[in-house]
């Protein structure tokens, strides 16, 4: 699902969803229907606080999107709700945050127009389901204090992450010139496509489906081993959703190749890379390129 699916979802969640606690279907201050499913006992979320919450939204039996793919929660300062005329400027899913405790969860339908169905590619359906969960609700200073916590957390394992550089970047080098000199060609598998590459561990999960959300740790390099990008310098996965074309059609399908958990080098030719122009001014072109890849996880 490309990343405009999260904008569009995010800002019709806010338009268009709503919530007050119990078990049948209520109406909020400007009229949104919703049902409570798991009703926690605790305050209410009121304005000025900082809500931490999670959405799914569902069109049929199919889910459209789900904000745990994106980040693991949302944070969000609730504003001061007020009554409106006009539904296209109300903030359903405010209203119904405003009526929810720590740990409620609630599912909401939305009838949507024309221009939604067309937005999200679906124009057979009627209305879209909303299952949203309030993780927390913290107070103005309590969310500094975890803003606080995450820069250390974050700059400690960007830290971590860029001290496995050189490492990496050595063993790269020495893949490189075994596969030149033909040394590990016992090991090198070879596609219909062109693609070459060699696995040095094979992981114990299951291999990625189409469509599936990846993340994974990357290195690449031009054939001479020259480094032009690599995510542990950055210290955060790279994450994309396999065969759908969001990156080169080499990594497409060496990724789909691999089990979760395995680690693996892709030998590239142009032609399943950035092609015969390449991607100045770090790739040349008709540059044939080699990427280690650990494949971490699926969503």
């Amino acid at each position: 699902m490309k990343s405009n699916l999260l904008l569009l979802c995010l800002t019709i969640l806010l338009g268009n969803v709503a919530c007050k606690k119990g078990g049948s279907v209520k109406s909020t201050i400007n009229g949104h229907k919703y049902t409570i499913i798991q009703d926690e006992t605790g305050p209410n979320a009121k304005e000025g606080d900082y809500v931490y919450f999670t959405y799914m939204v569902r069109a049929k039996d199919s889910v459209v999107f789900n904000s745990a793919m994106q980040a693991p929660v949302i944070k969000f300062k609730l504003p001061k709700i007020e009554k409106t005329d006009d539904l296209t400027k109300s903030q359903p899913i405010l209203e119904l945050l405003i009526n929810m405790s720590k740990g409620d969860s609630a599912t909401v339908s939305h009838v949507i127009d024309e221009n939604v169905k067309k937005q999200i590619g679906i124009p057979d359906i009627s209305q879209l389901e909303y299952d949203v969960k309030l993780v927390d609700i913290k107070t103005e200073a309590e969310y500094a204090a975890d803003m606080e916590v995450e820069a250390k957390e974050r700059n400690e394992k960007i830290a971590a992450s860029q001290a496995l550089v050189p490492e990496i970047e050595k063993s790269i080098k020495m893949t490189i010139e075994d596969f030149k000199s033909g040394k590990n060609k016992d090991q090198v598998i070879t596609t219909a496509s062109g693609l070459k590459y060699i696995v040095h561990t094979t992981g114990s999960g299951e291999k990625p489906e189409i469509g599936k959300l990846v993340s994974v740790n990357y290195y690449g390099s031009l054939m001479d081993g020259t480094r032009f990008d690599d995510s542990w310098s950055r210290g955060q996965e790279f994450s994309f959703p396999i065969g759908q074309g969001q990156v080169i059609k080499g990594w497409d399908e060496g990724v789909s190749l691999l089990p979760i958990g395995s680690k693996a080098t892709f030998f590239i030719p142009y032609a399943l890379a950035y092609g015969e122009a390449g991607s100045p001014p770090t790739i040349p072109a008709k540059s044939d390129l080699v990427f280690y890849v650990e494949l971490n996880g699926v969503k």
